[in-house]
């Protein structure tokens, strides 16, 4: 028996839009709370770290300009136990070892290193010093040293007197450790006053000049060079000339003006084209005029005339420069 359509209809005044939508959360299991407050208490102390390392890194930087002394206490560092130098001279490490000084239980972090680079700076012959910590114990000291030009005798009063050599850059310095053939080699400076200071003696001025001079007569003339014995500023200030007195030539009369390569070039043919003459012949060469280079001879006026006159030339021959310069 089939059941009809209004026998299974929904009674009157009830339906599905009767029914109640709102349903209750369901309560937070206990192990899901373990978890929401253990995730806070994560974020709580990244936090605080945070915060404790930022004033951590304050407190050094501020330790570290302010009070170093306190920062060594905190700081574990050993006594130094070794020196190393680093130079492009002729210094060694037992002189730069002695100069330092250094106490015996001093900790690496407790040396200061500006002072002692002043130790060292005090020495006219280091111009530059760079000191350096390399732990746990080793102090690394690199020097740039002066090179010499020339010598320089100076009078310690009671009749005696002392060598010092002169700088490039006009420092005058007492050398340590240089070769003496070296030495021996350098020209004596003339014309000059010191000055003298509580640290040794004013730099002279007209040294530059005087270093491109002489390194360009050693590099493309050396054996005019070697017979150079002194140096006179004496003409430098007022006429800005250089003076050079040599063995075969007592005054040669250069000009900072002009080329030295040009001038040395024009000495060197001079000097071989007086070679024909009586010895000694040669007396003085004027390498300061553009045009000319006035010489004088020695010897009376009829023994001039007795003997053929060189020609000497303003440009030396080409094959001159290539063999000897």
């Amino acid at each position: 028996m089939k059941t009809s359509t209004a026998q299974i209809a929904e009674p009157p005044g009830r339906s599905w839009r009767t029914i109640r939508q709102e349903v209750s959360a369901p309560a937070m299991s206990r192990k899901g709370r373990q978890r929401q407050m253990g995730g806070w208490l994560k974020i709580g102390l990244l936090s605080t770290a945070t915060v404790l390392a930022g004033i951590g890194i304050y407190a050094l930087v501020d330790a570290w300009a302010t009070d170093r002394t306190a920062l060594t206490t905190a700081v574990h560092s050993a006594p130094v136990r070794d020196v190393v130098l680093i130079t492009d001279g002729v210094l060694t490490q037992k002189w730069t070892t002695g100069v330092l000084a250094l106490p015996k239980p001093a900790s690496l972090m407790a040396l200061d290193l500006p002072a002692l680079r002043d130790k060292l700076l005090a020495h006219g012959q280091v111009r530059s010093a760079v000191l350096t910590r390399n732990f746990p114990d080793t102090l690394v000291v690199t020097l740039q040293e002066r090179s010499p030009v020339v010598r320089v005798q100076v009078s310690e009063g009671l009749g005696s007197t002392k060598v010092l050599l002169v700088a490039k850059d006009g420092v005058v310095y007492e050398g340590l450790n240089y070769d003496k053939p070296l030495l021996a080699s350098l020209p004596w400076l003339d014309g000059v006053r010191l000055v003298k200071t509580a640290k040794g003696y004013e730099p002279i001025a007209g040294m530059a000049d005087v270093s491109a001079l002489l390194s360009t007569a050693q590099l493309q003339a050396p054996h005019l060079y070697r017979g150079w014995l002194i140096v006179s500023l004496a003409r430098l200030a007022g006429s800005d000339e250089i003076v050079v007195k040599a063995r075969e030539v007592p005054q040669i009369v250069f000009s900072r003006k002009r080329d030295f390569f040009k001038q040395v070039a024009q000495l060197d043919y001079v000097i071989d084209a007086a070679q024909v003459l009586a010895d000694p012949n040669l007396q003085s060469v004027n390498l300061t005029l553009e045009g000319q280079v006035p010489v004088r001879l020695s010897g009376t006026p009829d023994e001039l005339v007795t003997v053929s006159r060189p020609e000497f030339s303003i440009q030396p021959p080409q094959r001159k420069l290539k063999r000897d310069l």
